[in-house]
């Protein structure tokens, strides 16, 4: 009788181990995917690049397991082009797709650059007027995104005229929050971006001191250059929107 118990619950235990260990193996399956597939999708999706951009001379990384869709991507990139890096997605036992198109014939990588370039010179512009801590950020027309008549070309060079509109945000830890103290800000900013040859279609300030929040956005140039900022202001927050302008002063709960 012993050893039947004993031997019962040798069993017991080997059946609890082999539940645990196929459980851990299916989680991280359900995770990281299993070698065997990953081993598919890379050779899957070398085969693919060899086929459709060996003009490209493309480095391609290993695919990664996504849980979400239960497939897996891999990063292409070139070896010569700054522009040229697009994801390829595999699922299924075949690519599905990737995104030649839209991030490298369709200038996002372009344009994301280009912003990520002109944030760092609009950064250093602010903090010369003061603010050390800004974070100021500069960013393509959203609009500019669906039109591939842009005048932008892969791997062009920085250019603070830019054939693109773009848009600046600034990003401050400390200032003056009433109206004669943000349109201050935006004045001072406008003039400091001008004179450094910068030219921006739209204007955007954040920032949050001692409790209290502030945003504003859609500012244009003429808006500052007209000379009643204040007024504009004053407008837009007595009428969301007045005039195109967007702004939002609020207390902050700590």
């Amino acid at each position: 009788m012993k050893n039947t118990t004993k031997q019962a619950l040798k069993i017991l235990a080997g059946i609890i181990a082999f539940v645990l260990i196929g459980s851990m193996l299916y989680i991280t399956n359900a995770f990281l995917g299993n070698p065997i597939s990953a081993m598919l999708a890379n050779n899957a999706i070398k085969q693919y690049v060899n086929q459709n951009y060996s003009h490209l001379d493309l480095e391609v990384d290993k695919a990664k397991y996504s849980f979400k869709t239960t497939g897996y991507m891999a990063m292409a990139e070139s070896k010569t082009s700054i522009d040229t890096k697009f994801a390829i997605y595999y699922s299924q036992g075949k690519v599905q797709r990737d995104d030649y198109k839209d991030y490298v014939l369709g200038m996002y990588n372009t344009m994301q650059r280009l912003s990520t370039e002109y944030s760092k010179l609009a950064k250093e512009i602010i903090n010369e007027l003061g603010y050390e801590n800004n974070t100021t950020t500069v960013m393509v027309d959203k609009d500019q995104y669906a039109n591939s008549n842009t005048g932008l070309e892969l791997d062009m060079k920085f250019d603070k005229s830019l054939p693109v509109r773009t848009e600046v945000t600034i990003g401050l830890d400390s200032i003056d929050s009433s109206l004669e103290g943000i349109a201050k800000v935006l004045i001072n900013a406008h003039k400091a971006f001008v004179d450094n040859g910068c030219k921006f279609s739209l204007y955007g300030l954040y920032a949050e001191t001692e409790g209290t929040s502030v945003m504003v956005y859609g500012v244009t140039p003429a808006d500052i250059e007209g000379g009643n900022l204040v007024s504009l202001l004053e407008k837009a927050m007595e009428n969301e929107g007045a005039g195109g302008i967007g702004i939002q002063i609020k207390e902050v709960d700590k």
